[in-house]
């Protein structure tokens, strides 16, 4: 049987409970892109969230890192290092010494040295 005109024209004019018959796949066609799209935008959200969770970490270990080279540059401390461990104390007057600068140290320091 050859389909015929009439028959095509019948096929496109289908209904359901006066719905076309092609407005269902196309219904469903957006509804899977629409979750399609907002699974996407909860996946790029999520990977969002991770690395800026990943750089406030990095940061607060950077601050501790800071403050744990401050303490172990701390003037009292390495006092305290140089006396214990190393039996070191205040110098005398008479240990220490003033050196005079001279014209040549002058010139020396102030002239650029060439590589």
């Amino acid at each position: 049987m050859k389909p015929t005109q009439n028959t095509t024209a019948n096929l496109a004019q289908r209904t359901y409970l006066g719905i076309p018959i092609w407005v269902f796949p196309v219904f469903a066609l957006f509804a899977v892109g629409t979750v399609w799209l907002r699974l996407a935008i909860v996946r790029t959200t999520y990977t969002i969230n991770q690395a800026d969770r990943t750089t406030r970490n990095v940061h607060q270990e950077l601050e501790q890192v800071h403050l744990k080279v401050t303490a172990l540059r701390s003037p009292r401390r390495l006092e305290n290092i140089a006396k214990t461990k190393f039996g070191l104390s205040q110098p005398s007057s008479d240990q220490v010494i003033y050196m005079k600068e001279t014209d040549e140290v002058r010139t020396h320091q102030a002239a650029p040295q060439k590589p």
